[in-house]
């Protein structure tokens, strides 16, 4: 353990145990007197922190005590046992060389809203405070966690979101060729362990809007203007949210929160929908890139979907008897599969439980394997984040979520060879490996020998390789990922689009592993029984046979088509994200709409409030798009509609333009970063990873204790 400038009194000792127990971080790199935001410690994590301390001390410590009245370490444990000394923060070098500043310089604080109304909503300087602060963030948060629960129909459970942006600090030059930049609590590691994410992905790295007053005149009439024609536009569907929301707790109408723009914090309520439109409560329509999160692939009310789902409401939608269509519906998913046999559950989420489920009977082995990036549902087991600190552990993502629930979890990063090895290492021991073949949120990285070297290693240790299709299932191919990569997994989770709207979830795979749900294949008339040892398997909704009648007409309808049909949807995205892109970079925009076959995902290259005020442009459009949540192309998007999201985005880009909302605009066209050295490019300097997830080289803070410096090129 490294030296603390700092005494460590007992109940201070104490406290810091239980945060770097709880946090993955080493107790000598929290610094007892950096605050808790300067140690990155999100509201998700502080929620947790507080339970902790109140078990430990038998006192109540809230979570508002963390963001307000003690806010530090040092201090908390001062509020504990008064004896604690004052710790002081350790200075900066008197002397320093200012780091490579990464942001510019704040406009000039002029905001001129367009009417009298619009600066009523602009929060005043001087009005806010760490709590406001903090519960900005968390709504962010739980924006996120909508992305990535809505990603399946289950319903983003919170994600850590990164604090904002630290201010640059001083630090000397090590070398005249590199300068340091500041850099947020150590995303740092030793270069053999890789750094961890949460199976959340957090919102990127934003830079900040603390109030108004950080608004130029452009910006700050732009954004009145901005709400008043959103309020103009989407107004019954805000006093909707308004009427229900003392008794509807929905983090969806949360989501997106910002103290700046508040009065647009509520969800679009829509009424009908056809093909690639939506109606709202107001009677205006949009061309819908959202799509359910996936499952409508053949557009809203599809024709024959509502014919099979009416045709089924006419003769009834038993529970408890068996519904003739599950066997047929069963057929067909494994003849488009390739599986040898099918079972269904409600939900992705549920599919992935009975799977892990299976996979550990089968096996008798407790460990899976799974990776930081990935989402495999809503259940306690899967919220899972990696450690950040010197030692690899598996802990809890959200509160509410025990520890022990996530203790048989190993996270590794995706795609890499280090994480092959650590597979090896761990031998018989492990009952899965469990991966989303392409993660939803990078739908670019597409790691095909990755994944072939899985389904090799996995087959010679006597694991059993689970592929999460439920977002890829059907939408990339008939086969799914595994026939687009060659890959072929012991079971798969499928959902979304087999439903047709309708939630539905399978779990399918080889029949020796499948039979533990029912004890395997038997003959009428002779004495054969099942053989095969199972486990509990079961659900009141499972097999609803609403479900099961959409799931067999869109079963059937992929069946006819084809192949073809899935290759059509993927020309017709790669034209899309084309034009889109080439926009983007005509208006210096900070984005980028990379894709899988049908999958979009619009991503922020360079973090900044203002630029999440995109999507709000996109709905005054027509266009509707959740920030955070991947976008989807369906059969229903014929030329009119493609163009008219073509020409939506444009107009939109061109108005954030002129309000000034692209402040770091110009960054998006600078050169790529060049490649990372190989060899630390000043002595001591540790490979991690960037706010972006690159890997960069990181030096310790001389200012901040436990937190680093990273090392950029002049």
């Amino acid at each position: 353990m490294r030296s603390d400038p700092h005494p460590v009194p007992a109940t201070l000792a104490r406290v810091r145990a239980i945060a770097a127990d709880l946090s993955g971080f080493d107790e000598d790199e929290l610094s007892p007197t950096a605050t808790f935001m300067e140690l990155g410690f999100d509201s998700l994590f502080l929620t947790q922190l507080s339970q902790a301390y109140q078990r430990a001390f038998g006192v109540e410590v809230s979570f508002r005590q963390l963001v307000e009245s003690t806010p530090t370490l040092e201090s908390l444990a001062r509020s504990l046992d008064p004896r604690v000394p004052v710790l002081a923060a350790v200075p900066p070098p008197a002397e320093a060389a200012a780091p490579q500043a990464s942001v510019p310089p704040a406009a000039a604080p002029a905001p001129a809203p367009a009417s009298a109304e619009g600066a009523r909503r602009l929060v005043p300087a001087g009005e806010r405070g760490p709590m406001l602060d903090l519960m900005e963030r968390q709504l962010q948060v739980m924006a996120e966690q909508l992305a990535m629960l809505g990603a399946r129909s289950a319903g983003q459970v919170a994600p850590p979101a990164s604090a904002p942006a630290e201010p640059a600090r001083s630090a000397p030059e090590p070398a005249p060729q590199a300068a340091l930049a500041a850099s947020p609590p150590p995303p740092t590691v030793e270069e053999a362990e890789p750094v961890l994410r949460s199976v959340l992905p957090a919102a990127p790295r934003q830079v900040g809007l603390r109030d108004a007053s950080e608004l130029n005149r452009r910006q700050g009439a732009h954004l009145a203007a901005l709400i008043d024609r959103t309020l103009a536009r989407t107004g019954a569907s805000r006093r909707h949210t308004a009427q229900h929301r003392r008794h509807h707790a929905d983090p969806r109408t949360a989501a997106g929160f910002h103290p700046l723009w508040k009065e647009l914090c509520y969800p679009l309520v829509v009424e009908r929908s056809q093909g690639a439109w939506l109606w709202d409560l107001d009677g205006h329509g949009y061309v819908d890139m959202l799509n359910g999160f996936g499952p409508n692939i053949f557009g809203h009310r599809a024709p024959f979907v509502v014919e099979a789902i009416q045709a089924q409401l006419d003769r009834g939608f038993e529970i408890g008897p068996q519904t003739p269509l599950a066997g047929e519906a069963a057929r067909l998913v494994c003849e488009l599969t390739g599986q040898d046999r099918a079972s269904f559950v409600c939900t992705g989420s549920e599919a992935v439980q009975a799977a892990l489920r299976c996979a550990r009977t089968f096996t008798g082995r407790d460990t899976v394997v799974t990776f930081a990036g990935d989402y495999h549902g809503n259940f306690d087991e899967v919220l899972y984040r990696g450690t950040a600190g010197r030692k690899r552990r598996t802990l809890p993502a959200a509160p509410g979520v025990p520890r022990s629930a996530v203790s048989n979890l190993v996270v590794l990063e995706y795609g890499e060879e280090a994480s092959l090895d650590v597979i090896r290492e761990l031998g018989d021991s492990v009952a899965a490996v469990m991966v989303e073949p392409v993660q939803s949120r990078r739908p670019e990285f597409q790691p095909g020998e990755f994944l072939r070297a899985l389904r090799e290693l996995t087959e010679a240790q006597g694991s059993l390789l689970i592929f999460d299709e439920v977002v890829t299932g059907f939408r990339s191919h008939p086969g799914g990922a595994q026939a687009v990569f060659g890959v072929r997994a012991d079971l798969a989770t499928y959902g979304k689009v087999l439903g047709g709207g309708m939630p539905v979830g399978v779990v399918a795979g080889r029949k020796d592993v499948m039979d533990t749900f029912d004890g395997g294949h038997f003959e009428y008339g002779d004495d054969s029984a099942p053989t095969a040892g199972v486990t509990f398997f079961a659900g009141t909704f499972v097999r609803h046979p609403l479900a099961m009648a959409a799931t067999l007409a869109c079963l059937q309808r992929m069946k006819d088509e084809g192949p073809a049909l899935q290759e059509g949807l993927t020309v017709r995205t790669e034209e899309l994200c084309r034009r889109l892109n080439a926009l983007f970079v005509e208006h210096g925009a900070p984005f980028e709409l990379p894709h899988f076959t049908s999958v979009m995902y619009l991503r922020q290259t360079e973090p900044h409030d203002l630029s999440r005020l995109l999507f709000h442009h996109l709905l005054l459009e027509g266009v509707y798009l959740q920030e955070g949540f991947p976008a989807y192309m369906t059969l229903a998007h014929d030329d009119e509609a493609l163009e008219h999201v073509v020409a939506g985005f444009g107009r939109a880009l061109s108005a954030m333009v002129d309000g000034d909302f692209f402040p770091r605009g110009k960054l998006a066209k600078a050169a790529a970063p060049p490649p990372l050295a190989k060899e630390p490019p000043v002595p001591g300097a540790r490979l991690g990873r960037d706010p972006q997830g690159r890997p960069a080289w990181f030096v310790p803070d001389p200012a901040r204790r436990g937190a680093y410096l990273q090392v950029t090129e002049r």
